[in-house]
């Protein structure tokens, strides 16, 4: 598998998070948690998914049998009407007729025909190939965007994790290919290639000079590079006996169109690992932290952490009063073009702390769940707030995040025995408060 050095660390942080919670009482944001732990596992585990797309007669099947080392998608006009076929790894050689809303029907070997003739929506092929354990081969129907085809192809799209789209070199990217590829996510179009197929053919190859830099003109920004490629003349290649004619797979194009296909799945897996290294650090830690450091939490613990922020903010602003109150009497104008600095959201956050602690004060007996219910509601209000650009600046967006993952800590907190819950609300509530003292700042002049 495409593995980066922090892979199995990740790995195992989310293995971990899921063993602890395991025997914790279930709750809707411990369960939606450890969905998103195993979530990140499956992606981090699992081949990554290529489509192969294109109009009628584009050449795809003939790619998708290059890059799974097996000739076994059938090519060019034949009678036999395929849906999608998932080409994947297998120990032994199998067919599988598969539906989206019943049971799929499996059988030893590979006959594309017999599968096909159960009218499924899908057929998936496992091999014993090398290729197809780092890859999954998504083989769409030919599309076309004058029928009603390129929906379903744009549907199927959504499954894969990169995609190539295929154009016959004799009159490529034409305009029907263009308006249907302008429908898929730009996340996929950043992690897809355009492939120039049947360059083996004199009238393509000669025109490649020019063809070439015209199609990357006019695809710019839909795809993440152009590659012609000869895809009989590469198969032709790597058959050749007593080895691979590396020279001509090098010619054809095979060699670079490889190179890339490997750099989508890197690219891939690297975006996976990043989404599940930013859960960890945001969520799941924390959640961990919160559930698992001690055996029997104090029901006092609750009402002290909010207390003590509601002190802390109190105290600020108490220092504040009382600098103001030291200063001189008149000071001397600034010589500055700076403007003052503002932050109202800041100012709204502190108030709510003081009302905080003023309920406390009056409500010596609140529970400690209707407690954290309260900071629940106070951190979702304050998310609702939220507008970069407006009372935060743009450029910290992610605050909003922030503060979407305290609400939803909170929320777990509110079903589960939480050890150290001072430590934990009070770490919560007082990292927003650092995050607003400088997000929200704005002159006053705007």
């Amino acid at each position: 598998m495409i593995n980066f050095p922090e892979t199995d660390s990740v790995l195992g942080q989310l293995k971990t998070f899921l063993s602890k919670t395991e025997a914790a009482p279930s709750s809707a944001p411990l369960e939606s948690m450890r969905a998103t732990a195993r979530g990140h596992i499956d992606q981090l585990t699992s081949a990554v998914t290529i489509g192969f797309a294109g109009e009628f007669g584009a050449g795809k099947s003939s790619l998708a049998n290059m890059l799974a080392g097996v000739d076994i998608l059938p090519t060019g006009p034949q009678h036999l009407k395929l849906p999608l076929v998932i080409v994947k790894y297998a120990a032994d050689p199998e067919t599988t007729a598969g539906w989206w809303n019943k049971t799929s029907e499996s059988f030893a070997g590979i006959d594309l025909e017999k599968a096909a003739a159960q009218e499924p929506d899908f057929i998936s092929v496992g091999l014993p190939s090398e290729a197809l354990q780092e890859l999954v081969l998504f083989d769409l129907p030919g599309a076309g965007a004058l029928d009603e085809s390129y929906k379903q192809t744009l549907e199927l799209l959504k499954f894969v994790d990169c995609a190539i789209w295929c154009t016959n070199g004799t009159n490529a990217w034409r305009e029907t290919e263009r308006f249907l590829w302008s429908h898929v996510a730009q996340e996929l179009q950043e992690n897809s290639l355009l492939a120039v197929t049947h360059t083996d053919l004199p009238v393509v190859r000669e025109s490649l000079p020019r063809l070439v830099p015209h199609l990357e003109r006019d695809s710019d920004g839909m795809f993440q590079a152009v590659v012609p490629i000869g895809t009989p003349v590469a198969v032709e290649a790597m058959a050749q006996e007593p080895e691979p004619d590396f020279e001509l797979w090098s010619s054809c194009g095979g060699e670079d169109l490889a190179r890339r296909v490997l750099g989508l799945a890197a690219n891939r897996k690297s975006r996976d690992l990043e989404k599940a290294k930013k859960d960890l650090a945001t969520t799941l830690t924390p959640a961990l932290e919160a559930l698992g450091m001690a055996e029997e939490p104090a029901e006092s613990d609750l009402k002290a952490a909010a207390a003590a922020v509601a002190a802390a903010a109190a105290e600020a602003e108490a220092e504040a009063e009382a600098e103001a109150a030291d200063a001189p009497a008149s000071e001397p104008e600034l010589n500055t073009d700076e403007a003052d600095l503002e932050n109202p959201v800041l100012d709204d956050w502190k108030a709510a702390m003081r009302a905080l602690l003023f309920e406390l004060r009056e409500t010596p007996d609140l529970e400690p769940a209707e407690l954290l219910s309260r900071c629940q509601e106070l951190v979702e209000e304050f998310t609702e707030k939220l507008e970069p650009g407006r009372n935060i600046d743009s450029s910290a967006d992610w605050i909003v995040g922030e503060f979407e993952n305290a609400s939803d800590l909170l929320t777990l907190m509110q079903y589960e025995d939480t050890p150290q819950a001072t430590k934990t609300v009070l770490n919560v509530l007082t990292q927003l408060s650092d995050n607003l003292s400088w997000a929200g700042t704005q002159s006053s002049d705007r």
